[in-house]
């Protein structure tokens, strides 16, 4: 008995799981704000058009014990909604926050097909800091207040403080300001700064259009010269650690023309001074591409880094290649006889004594034909 009361509490209780489950009785099938886009500004008129469809709960097209409530937090609202009963329907017109509607006047025999027309008109309030703000929202509130699951439309929209529009400008002024320095700086240090240039340019000019535009348009406005002064940025990083790049690479090539006139043109291949040359310029290679790598994935200040280390490399390869050359002379039209030490020396050595022995032989040749 005892077993068969607790299985029936349990069935109760599950039927009352799937009705606190339960899920709206509407979907939305237009929802149009005017202006369509952008932020909002204080004093400015909105216009709101909603019309949603009654879906159904169980036999009827709403819930009798539920209510539909539409909500503005726009000033001076109008409101003129009408409940469209199978294509017919009678306007009504109210000017409050609140629209109610009972589940008694929505609820119809499912056969019926229901769709209730909002049409909102009202002012964008003033705020105290920018902030989104309610333009429209739609509730399905049970008997407590709860909403079913998806029971809630809502239509958001961002509400400007006009004193965060002129901080802003102010903002932009100062950032403007510090991109030109930084142009001046990098053209004194011949870095190409023509693409930054652009955009410093296009940014100007949005922050001139913002002042005599609303505040809407105004924050829109600086917003994009955000985007222009930050875009110019990067472009001057990205010209200046080219430049160290390509720097460092005319230093390289230099090298590896020495090197392949130590190796093609005086046969020094084996040479341990340019084998140390090769070694050193090898090096900054790495580094230059390191350098490479670090300014394609924006990592400006790294790529700068590794850049410099590669012309300090690349440096001293060339003055190690400098010194060869002076060492060893141009060489004219002789080979090079560098690095063969005391070989060289026995080789000369050899001739002398070979020119002087062949001196006296004559001598002595030409004393008996005397006789």
């Amino acid at each position: 008995m005892k077993r068969g009361v607790t299985l029936l509490i349990s069935l109760m209780l599950a039927l009352c799981l799937v009705q606190g489950a339960a899920a709206a009785d509407f979907v939305q099938s237009v929802a149009d704000v005017e202006p369509a886009s952008g932020d909002l500004a204080p004093g400015e008129q909105v216009i709101v058009h909603v019309i949603v469809k009654l879906t159904g709960s169980g036999e009827n097209t709403f819930d009798t014990n539920d209510e539909l409530e539409a909500y503005t937090e726009l000033e001076d609202p109008e409101w003129d909604y009408s409940i469209i009963l199978n294509k017919q329907g009678i306007p009504k017109q109210m000017s409050s926050r609140y629209v109610r509607l009972l589940g008694w006047d929505l609820a119809y025999p499912d056969t019926n097909e229901v769709t209730i027309d909002y049409a909102l008109s009202g002012k964008v309030p003033a705020v105290t800091q920018t902030t989104d703000m309610a333009v429209f929202r739609l509730r399905q509130l049970d008997v407590n207040g709860n909403v079913p699951s998806g029971g809630e439309l809502l239509i958001e929209r961002k509400v400007i403080n006009p004193g965060d529009v002129d901080k802003t400008r102010d903002l932009r002024k100062e950032q403007i300001g510090e991109l030109r320095t930084s142009i001046d700086e990098y053209t004194a240090l011949s870095v190409n700064v023509a693409q930054a240039e652009q955009l410093y340019n296009q940014a100007d000019d949005k922050i001139d259009q913002s002042k005599t535009s609303g505040y809407s348009q105004a924050n829109v406005l600086l917003t994009d010269a955000g985007s222009l002064i930050d875009q110019a940025e990067a472009s001057l990083e990205d010209a200046y650690s080219s430049q160290l790049i390509n720097n460092a690479q005319i230093t390289i090539d230099t090298v590896n023309g020495d090197i392949n006139y130590f190796i093609n043109n005086r046969s020094m291949s084996g040479d341990t001074r340019v084998t140390a040359i090769q070694n050193k310029v090898s090096l900054s290679e790495t580094q230059m591409s390191q350098a490479k790598d670090f300014r394609d994935n924006k990592d400006y200040y790294q790529s700068r880094l590794n850049a410099n280390e590669a012309q300090l490399t690349a440096n001293e390869a060339l003055a190690m290649s400098t010194e060869l050359r002076t060492d060893i002379g141009e060489g004219g039209l002789l080979p090079d006889f560098s690095g063969l030490g005391i070989y060289v020396i026995i080789i000369v050595a050899v001739v002398i004594i070979a020119g002087i022995g062949f001196v006296i032989y004559r001598r002595f040749n030409k004393w008996d034909e005397l006789g």
